[in-house]
This record gives structure tokens, C-alpha cells and sequence, in this order.
């Protein structure tokens, strides 16, 4: 007895042939019979597929990702068993940093991707979420910029910074 974790297409495709007469019935039907290993996980073989059907909502490849990455899966593999660039691997698994209510609302569609990776910057979910109860409320729904977010550095040209020391001249 074999598991086939993908195939549903090829096989209603099959049926679909049979039934026009087009195909035996009996017709050998080549078929790669594989263990899971590390390398190759039912779930990923699965999920690759639906992925080549339909792209996966942003929020979903974060949890796909991180899912094969708690499996020990390198971002490199995670990156080709999904036929993506590594830097979208890397940017969906840094959404780990946001807050669970935040990916709520962006699910929800209540934020767009842009301002959702703003808040990667802090690991600090109860700020995240003052800062974007502050936004909301002030009714910027614009995006959030990092420095909100993570307020342990300003640049040297805002009006809350002051060099203190001796001048030279």
C-alpha cells in the first residue's frame, strides 16, 4: 500500500480518459515510488504542487516556510523546493518577528504586505502593536515606517537628537 500525497489531477486526467476510451483501463501508468526522507517531505512535494497551481497568500508561504524551516530545512532548499529566490524565503520567515495580531489584521487584510514588513524590524510585539493602534487612530493607514517601530536609533538629523561633547574648531 502507497500514500500518493500528490496526483489528484493526474489521476481524475486518467479516469477522464478511460471513461472516452482513450486509455485501458489496465494501462500501466508510470509512477515514481519514493520514502520520505529529509530531503524530500510528503508535505512539501504536496504543497510545491498546489503552489505551481495557485500562489500562496504572503502570510501562508510565511507559515509553509516556517514549517519545513523547524524541520531543519535550509532557506536554499525551502528556496527550491518552491521555486522561489531566497530572498522571498527570507523575507516571509522574518515575519516570525511580528505579532500574532498584526498577522491577524494583515489576514484580514486590514494592512498591506509593506506595512507588515515594517514591523520585522523589533522583536517587541507590545510596541508593534502600540504603534500601529497609534497609526490607526491618528487615521494613517499609510506605511509604517521602521523607525516607529524600532526606537532605539534616530538619525543624526532629527530634531530629538543632540550631540553633546567638545567642539572643534
Amino acid at each position: 500500500m502507497f500514500e500518493v500525497p500528490a496526483g489528484g489531477r493526474r489521476f481524475r486526467a486518467l479516469e477522464l480518459l478511460v471513461k472516452q476510451k482513450r486509455l485501458n483501463k489496465n494501462a500501466p501508468v508510470p509512477c515514481i515510488v519514493s520514502e520520505a526522507t529529509d530531503d524530500i517531505l510528503i508535505e512539501e512535494v504536496s504543497l510545491a504542487e498546489n503552489i505551481e497551481r495557485a500562489p500562496l497568500h504572503p502570510l501562508d508561504q510565511y507559515r509553509a516556510f516556517q514549517a519545513m524551516r523547524e524541520k531543519g530545512m535550509t532557506e536554499e532548499a525551502i528556496a527550491a523546493a518552491f521555486f522561489v529566490s531566497v530572498n522571498v524565503v527570507k523575507q516571509r520567515l522574518r515575519l516570525a518577528a511580528v505579532s500574532p495580531a498584526l498577522l491577524d489584521i494583515y489576514a484580514e487584510d486590514g494592512m498591506t504586505l509593506e506595512q507588515l514588513m515594517a514591523f520585522t524590524v523589533s522583536q517587541d510585539h507590545a510596541r508593534q502593536e502600540q504603534v500601529w493602534t497609534r497609526s490607526a487612530q491618528a487615521g494613517r493607514r499609510s506605511p509604517i515606517r521602521s523607525a516607529h517601530v524600532d526606537e532605539t536609533t534616530v538619525r543624526a538629523c532629527d530634531k530629538r537628537a543632540l550631540f553633546v561633547g567638545r567642539r572643534s574648531l
